[in-house]
């Protein structure tokens, strides 16, 4: 079928007769040119935040004509530490990043950088000070959030952080540090984005042999996957289907499946965050304070003393956001922290939030994939007390009695009560080891271990069972002495014979049994019950809940071979035991992998 076509002269107005296909054709493109980009942009501002002014001057240009999405300039695509491991003659190579682009100079980004500012003032008032923490925790900030009632320009909107930064001359020192470090809070995710990647080989190797997937990002801009190879990987390579430039490469670390893991978290642990402070405080060291002063040096100098161990992996899980990563990295690298795997969580908003909130919960699936990962490993967990690692350790090792030999806890200045710390430290301390004390006490009696052989005939008279000492007849059963004679009998008369009955013997003493573990369960309840414990519940309710979560872990740590320990920087002999008890450990997981072999 063919329309009339009208020719150069012809005055018609009417539009020309098409086929069927060809109106099907224009409705689909009509379609995709009008409806999807808004659709897709709409569901993309409410999932993600990131509006379609992020990709260029109008709606319109969030795709090209072939439905491919066009990145902002500066698109970047990161790749955090992750492991990879050996199971059933393939390698596991596990792979999780984020791809961003840089944020605008929006209404909610200027409102995060104000706030930011004004809490870490240096001579700002405590009312002004507190008011500002209040809005920035109670505003909701998902990141890259924008309303389609904004009015500001889009010539404004398109001023990037970095733009700013470079253009403004006037901002004061802090006011970068602030942006930068803010930067990835503030930085658009890019959602629903096809990636390529590629697992590279250790040797020559073909390249069409290589291993490859593609992913798609999540509605935050993550992505997560685990590929299996069957050559010995070398290096991970990435990069955004559609757009070659945008790429990243990151090494392949192999951890091996025996030895020891140690599992590590971050804020006020191996670096100075001050979660347990002041919100203030908080924000200051996190936002203005040189990496430099973020340093726990006895806990750093101790894992460099570890790593020197062989067969030791670092896998450090944290109760920070992904956001936090590119300073983390700065800090790792300056400090020379062992290499290892990085867990961190997602963003939920709230900055101070996301950084307070306990992390027992959200620690839990990490620490569970991680034992899961490497059966064969046994793990030392290290934490502090300014957040609720214990809780995460002690759930771990409950579930795999064998597999966690240690629990480190770093304590934290104003942790662990509300009046006296060093006396809750103390009564942790005590409690503690009476549990080592309790757990070492032998039920059974034990084998002489120590070689007699030389004095043997001693040995032999002293299993002779000797005859029981009569004991001298008690004053109070003697007689007492007649004065005159008592009356003689005649021949005849029989005298009945008289059967003195022996005195009873005395009791011998009995060993006193050995404490059980259901006697130690008794003492510990006995504590809530006692005077001194109700006073500390009125005066020193943080002691108090402090004491009840100590009892709580004992008691799930029963039956494990865990040891629990609290530990003071300065604690020197701590560092040096652990490194034995470390040494000794190893030794006997190769005796245990040879005996399995």
């Amino acid at each position: 079928m063919t329309g009339r076509i009208n020719s150069p002269g012809d005055d018609s107005r009417s539009p020309p007769l098409l086929s069927r296909r060809q109106k099907l054709l224009g409705l689909a493109k009509a379609t995709r040119d009008t409806y999807i980009p808004r659709f897709t942009g709409s569901v993309t501002l409410l999932a993600s935040g990131v509006s379609s002014r992020a990709f260029g001057s109008g709606t319109n240009d969030v795709y090209d004509e072939d439905g491919n999405l066009i990145y902002p300039k500066d698109t970047t695509v990161i790749l955090f530490p992750s492991y990879t491991r050996f199971e059933n003659n393939k390698y596991h190579v596990d792979i999780k990043g984020w791809l961003s682009c840089p944020g605008l100079m929006t209404r909610k980004n200027r409102l995060i950088l104000s706030l930011a500012r004004q809490i870490t003032r240096y001579n700002s008032n405590a009312v002004s000070s507190t008011q500002a923490i209040n809005d920035l925790e109670n505003e909701r900030l998902d990141q890259d959030i924008l309303s389609d009632s904004e009015v500001e320009s889009i010539a404004s909107d398109n001023m990037s952080i970095a733009t700013e930064n470079s253009q403004n001359s006037a901002n004061s020192k802090n006011d970068v540090l602030i942006k930068e470090r803010l930067a990835c809070f503030i930085a658009r995710s890019i959602p629903y984005a096809d990636l390529s990647i590629t697992i590279g080989s250790d040797t020559n190797r073909d390249v069409l042999t290589l291993a490859s997937e593609k992913v798609k990002t999540d509605i935050n801009g993550h992505f997560e996957t685990c590929i299996e190879v069957d050559y010995l990987p070398s290096v991970v390579e990435i990069h955004a289907c559609t757009d070659h430039s945008i790429f990243a490469f990151q090494e392949i670390m192999v951890i091996p499946n025996g030895g020891i893991g140690l599992i590590s978290d971050i804020d006020d642990t191996i670096k100075l965050t001050g979660v347990v402070g002041d919100k203030r405080e908080l924000m200051t060291n996190l936002l203005l304070k040189d990496i430099s002063l973020w340093m726990i040096k006895p806990v750093i100098d101790w894992y460099g003393e570890l790593y020197k161990t062989k067969d030791i992996s670092f896998h450090y899980v944290s109760n920070s956001p992904w956001q936090l990563y590119s300073t983390l990295d700065q800090y790792f690298k300056f400090t020379k922290l062992p290499l290892g795997s990085v867990h961190l969580k997602q963003y939920t908003g709230n900055i101070i939030a996301s950084l307070m909130e306990p992390s027992s919960s959200r620690k839990k699936r990490v620490l569970y994939k991680i034992l899961q990962d490497f059966p064969n490993k046994k793990f030392i967990c290290v934490g502090d007390s300014g957040e609720h690692d214990i809780e995460a350790y002690v759930d771990l090792a409950k579930n795999y009695p064998s597999r966690i030999a240690a629990i480190y806890i770093r304590y934290v200045d104003d942790s662990l009560s509300d009046s006296d710390d060093q006396k809750i430290l103390t009564e942790i301390t005590r409690l503690l080891l009476m549990k080592r004390k309790s757990s070492t006490t032998p039920t059974q009696p034990t084998e002489n271990l120590i070689d007699l052989s030389d004095s043997a005939p001693l040995q032999e008279v002293r299993r002779q069972k000797l005859p029981p000492m009569i004991p001298n007849k008690p004053s109070t059963l003697k007689g007492t002495q007649l004065k005159r004679k008592p009356p003689t009998l005649p021949r005849d008369t029989e005298i009945p014979q008289r059967i003195e009955t022996p005195p009873p013997l005395p009791k011998r003493k009995t060993e006193t049994p050995e404490p059980s573990k259901d006697t130690f369960a008794m003492d510990l309840h006995s504590i809530f019950d006692s005077p001194s414990f109700f006073e500390l519940e009125e005066m020193d309710k943080k002691g108090a809940q402090w004491i009840r979560r100590i009892v709580t872990c004992i008691e799930d740590l029963e039956g494990t071979d865990t040891e629990l320990k609290f530990f003071i920087d300065d604690d020197t002999t701590f560092f040096e035991n652990s490194l034995k008890i470390l040494k000794n450990h190893l030794e006997q997981n190769d005796l245990e992998q040879n005996d399995i072999l």
